[in-house]
């Protein structure tokens, strides 16, 4: 595999979705897409599990890193700003595309497949898209099938970027990054789950890269 395969394969998943959703929108019941969102949430929380398992972090830091990160991310409302954007643009391109970017899965998917050769977190977040992108269509239409090209171009740009900078990046800190975001995983995936709608998980995205950098 090459660097950046990941992504390739994500994008074109996506392509594949949004058609395949807008043309069977007609006949995907509700209870199917409560049932696809409910699996992708308990997978999302399975590579989660997965990550923590795999690495071995330095918890007072980590202890550390949430709270500098988080404060910077909730100083800064990154969340509240995305969800505004959202809320003020209700297509199909830029719901699809701050779902399929916006992320842990994003940022750790590109920072393995850069630093490890490791394509596994993005290829599962690949089929997630792929699946998601078909129910998504079948709500907003085909401007979801946009979001495709946008995802090749910011999954692309960060992965060559990490590729740049990752003998710069010590295994600990690697190991640190990985363990936080296999947490922000489990989160996510109870979000999508309907639970700790509360937490703000973007305003604690700084975290992940402040965790490289120290």
């Amino acid at each position: 595999m090459f660097i950046g395969f990941g992504t390739l394969v994500n994008a074109v998943l996506i392509l594949v979705g949004s058609i395949l959703g807008a043309h069977t929108k007609r006949f995907i019941p509700e209870t199917l897409k409560n049932g696809i969102t409910h699996a992708i949430g308990v997978f999302t929380i399975l590579l989660g599990v997965k990550l923590l398992i795999e690495n071995k972090p330095e918890m007072l830091k980590i202890f550390f890193l949430l709270i500098l990160g988080g404060g910077i991310g909730y100083m800064l409302c990154l969340e509240e700003r995305i969800e505004n954007l959202s809320g003020e643009k209700k297509s199909g391109f830029l719901t699809a595309s701050l779902l399929f970017t916006i992320g842990p899965m994003t940022f750790m998917g590109c920072f393995l497949e850069a630093t490890k050769g490791d394509s596994s977190l993005l290829l599962s977040k690949a089929f997630m898209d792929g699946v998601s992108s078909t129910i998504l269509s079948s709500i907003f239409g085909k401007g979801v099938l946009l979001s495709a090209f946008y995802v090749l171009i910011f999954q692309g740009a960060l992965t060559f970027g990490f590729y740049l900078l990752g003998d710069t990046v010590k295994a600990q800190s690697t190991s640190n990054a990985l363990f936080l975001g296999g947490g922000f995983l489990i989160v996510l995936g109870m979000k999508i789950l309907g639970l700790l709608e509360h937490v703000k998980l973007i305003n604690f995205l700084p975290s992940l890269l402040l965790s490289l950098v120290v």
